[in-house]
């Protein structure tokens, strides 16, 4: 059973139970960062058509968030047992603050799939040109965040860094002349591009060092760690599945454009150009040397990580994937 619900203001939350009548299910309380995206949808779209966590005697209750501090602040709670894709950098910055929290695999390396966007005839055509100019982020922490400081540090401009929520409101934002500049992911607003409505002026891969950096893992509630270590396992073991099945069944790229009103031709080019499967593997966590120095120049970390420190914060990482 998948129940949709409205929560305040315009966060569309989904609570998705799925079960199938088992007494023995184990639930997993998850919150999802950026609904209808590859990567963070994928694991959600696998077990509405393959039931991969009830294989594992998991029950999946899913909330939706808009990304960052959205999606980690309950896992930090405890309200929620893991956060999906979040952002590298908050991860780090919430581990080193001693929130219970731990990074228990990658989930994108690379980052082809993000680009920001502006209109054509405001004249911006690369992150130099926002000088004054608002650009827009999801969510503090998030990979956005991340790679934005990076692109914006690496170029020198000086705009105005805006936490706009996801695609869909920041596309929203931009067209309505709020923001200068929004930020988008895979096929979303891809038509808009090609009608010639908004321009692509940089990607994700442009900031120093992303294309081999690791800049969204998956993270859980220690608490929750601790207390069913078994039910972590099993939970990682299905979402190990769940990349598997969307590089070989058509039916995840059927899913992904029928949830981005597409075609599966431009769901599979999106797919291939900014989701290689190579870029979901479950480890490592690469190039964090890279994310603790950024996590440093935001003041999430006040001093460097120990490579005993580094081994710490990863240590689920390798327990929980063989």
């Amino acid at each position: 059973m998948i129940v949709l619900k409205y929560t305040r203001g315009l966060l569309l939350t989904a609570a998705i139970v799925i079960s199938a009548g088992a007494n023995a299910l184990d639930k997993v309380r998850v919150a999802g960062t950026q609904r209808n995206l590859w990567d963070s949808t994928l694991f959600f779209n696998a077990e509405r058509a393959k039931g991969f966590f009830k294989e594992q005697g998991i029950e999946l209750d899913v909330l939706w968030t808009q990304g960052g501090s959205e999606c980690e602040q309950p896992v930090i709670t405890g309200s929620m047992d893991i956060c999906m894709d979040n952002g590298t950098l908050g991860a780090i910055g919430a581990w080193s603050k001693g929130a219970p929290i731990a990074i228990i695999s990658a989930a994108m390396t690379g980052a082809a799939d993000v680009w920001w966007y502006a209109k054509p005839e405001s004249g911006i055509n690369s992150i130099k040109d926002t000088n004054g100019k608002s650009v827009a982020f999801s969510r503090p922490g998030s990979s956005t965040h991340l790679l934005l400081n990076a692109m914006v540090a690496a170029t020198g401009a000086t705009p105005k860094l805006v936490g706009a929520g996801g695609p869909a409101p920041t596309l929203t934002q931009v067209m309505s002349g709020q923001i200068d500049v929004g930020w988008s992911a895979g096929i979303f607003a891809a038509d808009l591009v090609k009608q010639g409505k908004i321009r692509r002026i940089a990607n994700g891969n442009d900031a120093p060092g992303a294309a081999t950096q690791t800049v969204r893992v998956n993270i859980a509630n220690t608490g929750f760690l601790k207390a069913k270590p078994d039910v972590a396992k099993r939970f990682m073991a299905a979402y190990r599945k769940t990349v598997e099945w969307g590089y070989s069944d058509p039916k995840a790229l059927e899913m992904y454009a029928e949830d981005n009103k597409s075609t599966v031709e431009i769901a599979r080019a999106a797919r291939d150009e900014m989701y290689p499967k190579a870029s979901m593997a479950a480890k490592p966590v690469a190039n964090i040397e890279l994310s603790v120095k950024q996590a440093i120049a935001d003041k999430r970390l006040p001093a460097p990580l120990t490579p005993d420190q580094i081994r710490d914060m990863l240590r689920y990482v390798n327990e929980l994937n063989p």
